[in-house]
């Protein structure tokens, strides 16, 4: 995904779910994580791959529990 990209709005917001979604999954609530959890292994993963996010990517990604790396930037500015 190239920087252009990102800085367009409907680009942005899928972002925004997919990291929430993926924020979802650390909750202590069990079903919010299995919800969470549900949406990221279906229409989660189709958008990412609309986005552009390689196949790799995504494997990686769901084989590490939807986790999201330490660093993630959590407030994007637009």
């Amino acid at each position: 995904m190239d920087d252009k990209s990102i800085h367009d709005p409907y680009v942005a917001l899928a972002l925004a779910v997919i990291h929430h979604a993926a924020e979802d999954m650390e909750s202590e609530n069990p079903a919010r994580v299995a919800e969470a959890r549900a949406w990221l292994q279906f229409v989660g993963l189709s958008w990412c791959q609309m986005l552009g996010v390689s196949e790799e990517e995504l494997n990686t990604w769901a084989a590490n529990n939807f986790s999201l790396p330490p660093s993630v930037h959590r407030n994007w500015r637009y």
